[in-house]
């Protein structure tokens, strides 16, 4: 199952429960406005969430008094069509649009109380978002084949605070989101709170996870830096020995770097504590660079 049948499971069962009659009202007009096609001469959905085109075929229902048919495909998809021009016309006056009407916008006198907004958007998501799953990234899309009508829904979520873009891709206009915060704050404003708090709890897994691996990363980065630090300081006191300078060192020096030469993997902390008289790290690493400067200074 996608992400983006969870979510519409969950707004389904929340329009389903709807009890106010302007918010049904508003609910089923985005449903309606946003399908596959809202005119005179066609009103139909094409879906791959059975939950959507049953909502879709009630909200016809409920207007012209009798409830179209749901149609799945062979390759599973759900289509509603109101075959009846009358029945269609009495759709489109139902919600104050003109039989001539041309384009295709929002009517806002069909969101008559401050209610109504989330709503309607509510069923717009049902008849034509998608989301990306968090798992891969972030991303809500809604995507509609009219540019004033993806400017009308721009301008409605902004009224919502909630700042989208918009672009074109294929003859389509697409008015998306991708910020997870953003996300988020949709989907508990229309009332999908459990797909919310399902990307905030993928959002907190990937945290960790990239702090763990930060860590690991430093952790090997260290380690790496460590033994190539070793081993130069091995090779330089293998080069005094070679040119029987080893012995010239003062004593200090040439007690750690007999250590360095017999433990290699040793760090400097635990050649501190080897000494005859302990030192700490940062002595250790000052005397290492000393051993270097004299093996260097031919």
């Amino acid at each position: 199952m996608s992400f983006t049948t969870t979510v519409k499971d969950e707004l389904c069962a929340v329009s389903a429960a709807e009890q106010k009659p302007c918010c049904r009202h508003a609910a089923a007009y985005g449903l309606l406005l946003f399908g596959r096609s809202f005119q005179p001469g066609s009103m139909s959905i094409l879906t791959e969430h059975e939950g959507t085109a049953r909502l879709y075929a009630e909200a016809v229902g409920e207007i012209v008094g009798q409830t179209p048919p749901v149609h799945e495909s062979e390759a599973g998809k759900f289509a509603v069509s109101v075959s009846d021009a009358a029945d269609r016309k009495k759709v489109l006056a139902h919600y104050g649009i003109a039989e001539n009407a041309v384009s295709q916008r929002i009517n806002r006198a069909n969101l008559a109380e401050d209610c109504c907004p989330v709503s309607f958007l509510r069923g717009v998501f049902l008849a034509c978002a998608a989301m990306t799953a968090p798992e891969k990234s972030y991303q809500l899309e809604f995507v509609t084949p009219y540019l004033h009508l993806g400017d009308d829904l721009l301008n409605l979520l902004r009224d919502l605070d909630v700042l989208p873009k918009m672009t074109g891709r294929r003859a389509k206009y697409v008015v998306y989101l991708r910020s997870s915060e953003a996300i988020e704050d949709v989907l508990m404003t229309l009332g999908a709170q459990k797909s919310a708090l399902d990307i905030m709890q993928v959002k907190i897994e990937k945290d960790i996870r990239n702090r763990a691996n930060r860590h690991v990363n430093f952790e090997t980065a260290n380690i790496d830096r460590a033994v190539a630090a070793a081993m130069a300081q091995v090779e330089a006191i293998r080069k005094l020995r070679r040119e029987n300078r080893f012995d010239a060192l003062p004593e200090e020096l040439r007690e750690l770097a007999a250590l360095r030469e017999q433990y290699p993997e040793s760090s400097l902390r635990e050649l501190g504590n080897m000494l005859s008289v302990s030192l700490s790290r940062s002595g250790v690493c000052h005397r290492l660079n000393k051993i270097m400067e004299f093996a260097n200074n031919d």
